[in-house]
């Protein structure tokens, strides 16, 4: 019997609002959603990027910029998923 876990609520809500790719950067309080991720790869591209800066370029940069979104690290000066048309 396979459990659904907070992360993959949280990738089906991405799915929902549109999101295709996520630019992020892996970390220990994520795995979770990296998992989620992995599971959903065939709907929401993960980009894995060496630093957070290089996420909020990535996403500025989208062509389509309402369906990508930054995920950072736990650990991060980023504080929260945005999503590239936020401020």
């Amino acid at each position: 019997m396979a459990t659904t876990t907070a992360a993959d609520i949280l990738v089906r809500n991405l799915q929902h609002w549109g999101v295709e790719i996520i630019f992020g950067i892996p970390g220990d309080g994520i795995n979770g959603i990296i998992e989620s991720l992995r599971k959903a790869k065939d709907r929401i591209r993960f980009i894995q990027v060496r630093h957070e800066e290089a996420a909020a370029l990535f996403k500025a940069m989208c062509a389509r910029p309402s369906n990508c979104c930054c995920l950072p690290p736990a650990r991060s000066n980023s504080t929260s998923i945005r999503r590239a048309d936020s401020p």
